[in-house]
């Protein structure tokens, strides 16, 4: 969210968080229903700050802790850098209370993750590719041009950049390009790929988690790829169309809405691996959900880029938020 991005963006917090802490990022929804050691630990933790018990209910926040699982400081959340910092102060103040022999390096001894839950394990598998996609919302000046929202200070939370990321699998890839490719070919883009694209990336999350499109919410698309050049070095694919998604049938009376068009370009190298995927939405999105409140009056401009990353990075192996469900996001009903 853009509020955590500007407290973890603050020099004071960097230093605490990289001399002081080991920092670790994990989602709140894995790791409360995981049964295993990890998830064991985890919730023995939280049950000692405010959000505990039996059942899913959240438990999301900013949590400081020993190695052997003391809580030392905990804030549901810590958007605002002063009160981050103020929970990284109280945590160490409480660390240095603790008994000598419970803070010298090696007192606590963490043995490998035996089991892991599948069930709440997601990996990309072997061939995938990871796709970079970030949600921006913009402003339209007087003479129609767009530029980056410059909200800040007016009470909307949505000015930063959001980031997740889009899984294609090998398969995918494969689906992209024709046995035999030749210049001035169109077809439409595969089904599975255009609907986890239209359902689970076009929308906004630049104030924190959005409800995902169903598949009725998909009221019309149309996104073509034409090959625009070939050579023993490089097919490159030209990708191009609109989409509009909407709550109901007539936009008029939707409540949430992205009307949306798409233009981008994707490259296969001589092995036919694709080594370049950038997409840009760019549109009107209206309405907001239960975790997504203080969106804009009315139809504002939102635009989505989507861009091929190396995937080695731990930040790069974080799955969708979609991959809660993974029938659902790799295997779409269209």
């Amino acid at each position: 969210m853009a509020g955590r991005a500007l407290a973890f963006a603050d020099p004071e917090i960097i230093r605490m968080a990289s001399h002081d802490f080991i920092p670790v990022a994990g989602d709140d929804w894995y790791q409360r229903r995981r049964q295993d050691a990890e998830g064991e630990f985890f919730r023995s933790v939280a049950d000692q700050g405010p959000r505990k018990g039996a059942g899913g209910a959240t438990r999301q926040g900013i949590y400081c802790l020993t190695a052997s699982g003391k809580l030392l400081a905990y804030k549901n959340a810590g958007q605002n850098p002063q009160v981050m910092r103020e929970v990284l102060r109280d945590a160490l103040v409480a660390w240095n209370r603790l008994p000598s022999d419970e803070r010298r390096p090696g007192a606590v001894e963490i043995p490998p993750l035996e089991r892991a839950d599948d069930r709440y394990t997601r990996t990309l598998a072997e061939g995938g590719l990871v796709v970079n996609v970030y949600t921006r919302a913009l402003e339209r000046n007087e003479d129609r041009t767009l530029e980056t929202c410059s909200t800040r200070g007016t009470g909307y939370e949505g000015f930063a950049t959001a980031l997740d990321h889009l899984w294609l699998t090998e398969a995918d890839g494969r689906s992209l390009l024709p046995d035999s490719p030749r210049e001035g070919q169109a077809y439409p883009l595969a089904p599975r790929i255009a609907e986890r694209i239209l359902r689970f990336h076009l929308v906004d999350n630049t104030r924190g988690e959005p409800p995902f499109w169903r598949a009725d919410d998909i009221r019309s698309s149309r996104l073509t790829v034409e090959i625009e050049a070939v050579t023993p070095e490089q097919v490159r694919l030209r990708l191009e169309g609109q989409a509009l998604l909407a709550t109901d049938a007539d936009p008029a009376r939707a409540e949430r809405g992205y009307d949306a068009s798409l233009l981008g370009w994707i490259t296969f190298d001589r092995k036919r691996q694709i080594d370049a995927f950038d997409i840009v939405a760019l549109g009107e999105h209206w309405g907001e959900g239960p975790y997504t409140r203080g969106a804009r009056p009315g139809r504002t401009p939102l635009a989505i880029v989507m861009q091929l990353t190396a995937g080695d990075s731990p930040a790069d192996r974080v799955p969708p938020a979609a991959m809660r469900n993974p029938q659902e996001y790799l295997s779409p009903s269209r």
